[in-house]
């Protein structure tokens, strides 16, 4: 490159110049003879001090003439790329310090460029945007229900005019604002809650009643869940209508068909009571009796129909209430879980006002929460150790208004779900309950499954022979000790092989009583393809299990859940192999006494009875939920376990010593039978 004689460049040159012509004089003089010390010492003086304006001057010059202008490209860039409209800079002015100014030039003509086509998209997506918001806000707005679009901090992010004009009497709507000042925060929030944590979430959302802040406005509503491409929850969408007017019409009708079918059964019951021919005007009253009766249920069944319905998990419905009374009393969820069909929110303010109420009067503290199932009739109750609710305490409790529903009595929220009366029951021990009806759920909870069959019977003594060291434990009680009854769902049939557990779930019994409030439930990632053959069972796919923890993660979780209790499984040595042959890697150990319900099953029904899971249900008459799911099974095989426990203690078995043994000894009778 050609260099440039201008600049700092001559003044560099002219002072470089000057000094080596001082020090070529200093030279030639020294050489002309002996110099004495002192104009040795101002020689050095003299060359020292004219490197220093050397290197001032030099510095200088480069300052004036190269920083600054940098500094000033720099100000001028900025100011293109902060908006300017000029696409580059005035090259003469930078002459010293070429070719950086045509670079620069260079980058700013592209970073226009590039700004004006951001802001020609911008502007057409805008413009599409504007389209399309248009577009759905026409949509909305035809809709006869009003839509209300939420994000997470439940902040409204879109409303149609309908909402609008039904929710603005209660509060402004705007834009960002909660959608709580408008409408009730605890349904919402409620149902907010149900539909994140339940892993079948409908895919037309669930319904639920919500009323106003101000109470004078009862909405029947519906709530879906907004997820972006990863399946995270981002917001929800309500759509909700004037519930008031069809509720008071429906009121109306159901007070005037009780007051028919009142004024109707009394003069039927005196006819019965007076007529000449008894058995004649008797028949015909009863048939006039039915008639009214079915007309009444059909009506029931009519109004039922209208309430928000959906399926609800008994043991998640009871875990709600036994959460928001967790503060002021202790409520525990036993029992098996359930699919009922109701509305969750209303169902869990009334059994929680009945609770508080019935605290209140009795001086209890302590609740079990429940469900259950005969025949086709449901029911959910709450039992408790103290004296039984008078009837007319009870009536009087079941016409109190709940706020949070608009007014709606408690009546009338268990009336609309099954209908019939609530029971009070007086229990052995002292203990007392009211019982709620309800309806069985009506939809498909699980995938369809071909009949499956169970799992080969699995036998290794030394599995269970650390059982027969219990010590001091073994002397308690059956009925009065803590077992952890559990399952796994693997890969495959063979741990030895390199299958790995996708599922490990258990639940608590004390007392006789099975806390599935309390259950333990993880899904495992295990760190290999998840067979075909092995999904048919339980349902779970390499996608599903992706973003799970390994199981070096959840093994001491469930150790630290099962602690010193006895750990109980249906085909045990199979499920504790998967756990032993981890042990060491996990650093946990498993030592825990061991019952197994097949061996059990064995002994107490004999060989020739069935004893897979299925079939023991089937011969106890014990409704199964969610089979071969990890929890589900291990629910089943907990109320398994229960019968068998009241079964050894008939034959006088009564401490977990002699059940050990008992098992040890029915395992190594029945492999024998299996080697003859």
């Amino acid at each position: 490159m050609p260099v440039k004689w201008r600049g700092p460049f001559p003044w560099l040159a002219a002072a470089f110049a000057a000094d080596v012509v001082v020090t070529i004089a200093a030279g030639y003089f020294l050489s002309q003879g002996v110099v004495d010390r002192e104009e040795l010492t101002a020689l050095v003086m003299v060359s020292l001090a004219g490197a220093a304006v050397l290197f001032a001057v030099s510095w200088k010059i480069i300052d004036f003439l190269v920083v600054r202008s940098i500094r000033r490209l720099a100000a001028e860039v900025r100011a293109i790329a902060y908006g300017g409209s000029r696409e580059g800079v005035d090259l003469a002015r930078y002459a010293m310090i070429s070719p950086l100014p045509e670079a620069v030039n260079e980058i700013c003509l592209r970073m226009v460029r590039a700004k004006a086509d951001l802001a020609d998209g911008l502007s057409a997506a805008t413009r599409k945007s504007e389209e399309n918001a248009a577009r759905l806000a026409a949509i909305l707005n035809d809709l006869h229900e009003g839509v209300v679009v939420c994000n997470q901090r439940h902040q409204m992010v879109l409303y149609n005019q309908v909402a609008f004009d039904m929710l603005t009497e209660t509060a402004e709507l705007g834009l960002g604002r909660s959608l709580f000042e408008s409408v009730s925060r605890e349904p919402v929030v409620h149902m907010f809650d149900v539909l994140t944590n339940r892993p079948d979430t409908p895919k037309h959302g669930a319904p639920f009643l919500a009323g106003t802040v101000d109470g004078n406005t009862l909405l029947q509503a519906r709530m879906s869940l907004i997820r972006n491409e990863t399946g995270a929850v981002t917001g929800y969408v309500v759509t909700m209508v004037d519930a008031g007017p069809q509720l008071t019409a429906l009121a109306s009708r159901e007070a005037l068909l009780r007051e028919v079918a009142e004024d109707v059964e009394a003069p039927l019951r005196r006819i019965s009571r007076s007529a000449a021919d008894p058995e004649v005007v008797a028949r015909e009253c009863a048939t006039i009796g039915t008639a009214i009766k079915r007309v009444t249920e059909g009506y029931h069944r009519m109004l039922s129909g209208w309430w928000p319905m959906a399926d609800i998990n008994s043991t998640e419905l009871l875990s709600f209430v036994a959460n928001r009374l967790h503060t002021e009393m202790t409520a525990t969820v036993v029992g098996l879980p359930l699919w009922l069909h109701g509305d969750s929110h209303s169902l869990v303010v009334a059994v929680e006002s009945l609770i508080h109420r019935t605290a209140d009067r009795t001086g209890a503290g302590e609740f079990d929460l429940s469900a259950g199932v005969n025949d086709e009739s449901a029911w959910i109750e709450f039992c408790w150790k103290g004296d039984v609710v008078e009837q007319a305490l009870l009536d009087r409790w079941l016409g109190q208004p709940l706020i949070v529903l608009g007014g709606l009595t408690v009546r009338d929220v268990l009336h609309h779900h099954a209908g019939g009366g609530v029971n009070r029951e007086r229990r052995d021990g002292g203990f007392a309950a009211i019982r709620i009806p309800m309806r069985l759920g009506v939809e498909r909870h699980s995938q369809d499954k071909k009949i499956l069959p169970a799992r080969p019977e699995f036998y290794d003594l030394s599995l269970l022979e650390q059982a027969r060291d219990i010590g001091a434990l073994g002397t308690q009680r059956l009925n009065s000790m803590t077992f952890v009854v559990f399952d796994t769902e693997t890969t495959g049939l063979h741990p030895s092989q390199g299958d790995q557990i996708v599922s490990i779930a258990g639940v608590r019994i004390v007392n006789g009583r099975i806390l599935s409030g309390e259950s333990f439930n993880r899904i495992v990632n295990p760190g290999r393809p998840i067979p075909v053959e092995s999904i048919q069972f339980h349902g779970l796919t390499d996608e599903m299990v992706k973003d799970k923890p390994p199981i070096e993660v959840v093994l001491p979780q469930f150790k630290a859940y099962a602690a010193d209790a006895v750990l109980v499984a249906h085909n045990a040595a199979f499920d504790l192999k998967f756990l032993r042959m981890r042990e060491k890697k996990v650093g946990v150990s498993f030592d825990n006494p061991v019952l197994d319900t097949m061996i059990l099953s064995n002994y107490l029904d004999g060989p020739d009875a069935g004893h897979s899971l299925d079939a023991i249900c089937d011969r106890y008459g014990i409704v199964i939920t969610d089979r071969h799911t990890a929890l589900g099974d291990a629910m089943v095989t907990a109320a398994v376990l229960l019968r068998q426990l009241e079964a050894l203690e008939a034959q006088g078995i009564h401490t977990l010593d002699e059940a050990v043994k008992t098992l040890n000894m029915a395992m190594i009778l029945h492999e024998r039978q299996r080697v003859l």
